[in-house]
């Protein structure tokens, strides 16, 4: 009989195949190999069989069979390829995809394979360069175009994915997933009226989406539409009641807008929505913080490290991270995660442990390296990243709080904990000068990189009627970014002195801040220098501000000598320093 004939046999076997006959497709292949145990294309299909049902295993040995009698197949490497993509197997599997395009440069299913690969193995931009090169065999094709799109938004390549989407909408312009990613790379790229317009497209086309309504709505908290981003997030929820990350969203409105006791609890459901969001954990910690709860609230603090934008490099240590036991006769190194203020703050957290019979080394920024030297408890000092002295245990140093178990009430607060090297305190001194009124330093501005900086950075501009208080000299100790506003603010009386070009470290700060009467600072790292040394202190602290300020007040359990100096609207800096220099005038008068 004619089929009785192997290609007529396989002919039948692919016309069963493609009609989704798999039983009759099986049979016929088997058939083949029957005759031909070892014939190639009947190995082939049988294992693209096997794979199209959920057989992996069987696929990758029936593929590797028919490439080994038939090695300069594209298809069968391709496949292969896919087989152990299922499996898990993926460094193999790229190379036998790479395999099949190096036979057939120009298969396009080849490429797709190798893209599906990268892409789970977190190759992004590889997974787009992939991509690139199945729309230059295949321009019009719109699936590919918006995975790599996504692929480069994932690789932070967002004025590429602007470019692709843009091409995309105008092959679909109904897309919402195009519009919905546009407006993600948008966002990244500071162009926040665009992305917004670019989410109202998506939900034009799918009005009720949960996803799209809660990224407007984290681009309308970006541009303080505090409003319009609650209603955005209350519609997600509507629309996906379990959804943790809109609850979390709709929280961090509340705390933005001094709701603290509703972030709480939205935070609170976010996380058993969700249990492993670290943002859920980290913003409940963050709320139970502004309220005093210390002993909860450093509890959750621990998620942050988990949080995927993190801002703190990892670090890796070979000892053990110490758990809170005994420290009896053992050496801890206490490291730093994030800003200098984190550190100063905390510092004294290091030094108590001293007294559970620890001897404890400190790596921190270089900046603070010699002015926490001299700090009592602490045994050494080292900059980042330099090899640490032996020790049995390490811990971060925004822990200690919590695995000390503080509260409120236990914060070890004496006046000063810090003091200026004495050599440098009479240098700067000397520089100074003869006293002309009272001695203000000024700090206007924090470190840009920080997520909240134009929130809590004032400006050199918003401290202006300072400047021109009668019976008062300040001195700019300003350090970073902040430094343009001189150029930025004209000419500045002669009662201001700028001292910032000169200052090296936070050690010559401590030592001028030791000359001075009072210092006035933004939310940042020189507030809690001049805290840490007991100097009079006055911090200007946004409508929001960080959990370390606690919810009302204007005194700071962690800071005898401060005052705190709050906004009570949003944004209204003026009314701050208005109330600052009426205490001055009442000073100086």
């Amino acid at each position: 009989m004619e089929t009785s004939r192997p290609d007529a046999l396989l002919k039948a076997g692919i016309a069963h195949h493609a009609a989704g006959r798999a039983a009759e497709a099986e049979s016929a292949y088997r058939a083949v190999l029957a005759a031909h145990p070892g014939h190639p294309d009947a190995l082939h299909l049988l294992g693209v069989l096997a794979l199209h049902h959920g057989r992996p295993d069987l696929a990758a040995r029936l593929i590797g069979e028919s490439i080994r009698h038939d090695p300069g197949n594209p298809a069968g490497f391709s496949n292969l390829a896919r087989a152990l993509h299922r499996l898990g197997q993926l460094g193999q599997a790229r190379t036998s995809a790479r395999v099949a395009l190096a036979l057939d440069p120009g298969f396009l299913d080849g490429f797709n394979t190798l893209a599906d690969i990268l892409s789970e193995r977190g190759e992004h931009g590889a997974t787009a360069d992939a991509l690139s090169r199945v729309l230059a065999l295949s321009p019009w094709l719109t699936e590919p175009r918006l995975k790599r799109a996504h692929a480069l938004l994932l690789a932070g390549r967002n004025e590429d994915a602007v470019e692709t989407l843009m091409t995309l909408l105008g092959m679909t312009p109904l897309s919402v997933a195009g519009y919905t990613n546009m407006g993600v790379a948008l966002r990244r790229l500071g162009r926040l009226e665009e992305a917004i317009a670019a989410y109202r497209s998506a939900l034009g086309f799918s009005s009720g989406e949960p996803g799209t309504l809660n990224n407007l709505g984290i681009t309308f908290q970006d541009v303080g539409r505090y409003e319009e981003a609650a209603a955005c997030f209350r519609l997600s929820i509507a629309g996906q009641p379990d959804g943790s990350h809109a609850h979390l969203n709709l929280g961090l409105v509340a705390r933005d807008e001094m709701r603290v006791d509703e972030s709480i609890t939205l935070a609170r459901r976010a996380a058993t929505l969700e249990p492993a969001l670290a943002e859920a954990h980290t913003a409940l910690g963050h709320g139970l913080l502004l309220k005093g709860e210390l002993r909860e609230g450093f509890a959750e603090y621990e998620w942050r490290s988990r949080m995927a934008d993190f801002p703190s490099p990892r670090r890796d240590f070979a000892s053990p991270v110490w758990d809170g036991s005994s420290l009896a006769g053992r050496t801890l190194l206490v490291h730093d995660e994030q800003g200098v203020g984190d550190t100063i703050m905390f510092a004294r957290y290091a030094a108590l442990l001293q007294t559970h019979g620890a001897r404890v080394f400190l790596d921190c920024n270089a900046q603070l390296v010699r002015l926490l030297s001299s700090m009592p408890g602490i045994s050494g000092v080292v900059p980042r990243y330099e090899s640490p002295p032996p020790h049995d245990f390490h811990v971060a140093l925004a822990s200690l709080p919590h695995r000390l178990r503080a509260t409120l009430y236990t914060i070890p607060a004496p006046l000063a904990y810090l003091k200026a090297e004495p050599a440098l305190v009479e240098s700067w001194r000397a520089r100074l000068g003869s006293r002309r009124g009272l001695r203000i330093g000024l700090i206007w501005a924090g470190n840009p990189e920080f997520k909240g900086d134009r929130l809590r950075s004032p400006g050199l501009a918003a401290f202006r009627p300072l400047l021109d208080l009668p019976g008062v000299s300040v001195y700019g100790l300003q350090k970073g970014a902040g430094r343009r506003d001189l150029e930025r603010c004209g000419p500045l009386p002669t009662s201001f002195v700028d001292l910032g070009a000169d200052i090296a470290d936070f050690a010559d700060t401590a030592a001028i801040m030791d000359s001075l009467d009072l210092v006035v600072s933004s939310c940042t790292g020189p507030a809690h220098l001049a805290g840490a040394l007991g100097r009079p202190t006055w911090t200007v602290l946004p409508f929001a501000p960080d959990w370390r300020w606690l919810e009302h007040g204007v005194c700071t359990p962690w800071y005898p000598s401060m005052r705190l100096f709050r906004q009570e609207r949003r944004g209204d800096w003026s009314a701050v320093v208005a109330r600052l220099c009426g205490m001055l005038e009442g000073l100086t008068g």
